[in-house]
């Protein structure tokens, strides 16, 4: 059985109302985040989820 469930990286695609492509990249386990380009509402979304995830562990999701 699974004890331990971590979400380690993940890649989000943000779209601008330019129609801009802009990549986050969010590291849950290392707490750290990266922009493709510079995007003050992006960072705060950022911070936000790696508020919520920074290593939490996600079995209970798995087993439901």
């Amino acid at each position: 059985m699974i004890k331990k469930y971590f979400i380690y990286k993940a890649r989000y695609k943000a779209v601008d109302e330019t129609g801009m492509i802009i990549w986050l990249n969010i590291d849950y386990w290392n707490n750290k985040f990266g922009l493709s380009v510079s995007n003050i509402d992006l960072e705060n979304f950022a911070r936000k989820l790696l508020k919520k995830k920074h290593k939490v562990n996600l079995v209970h999701k798995m087993l439901q």
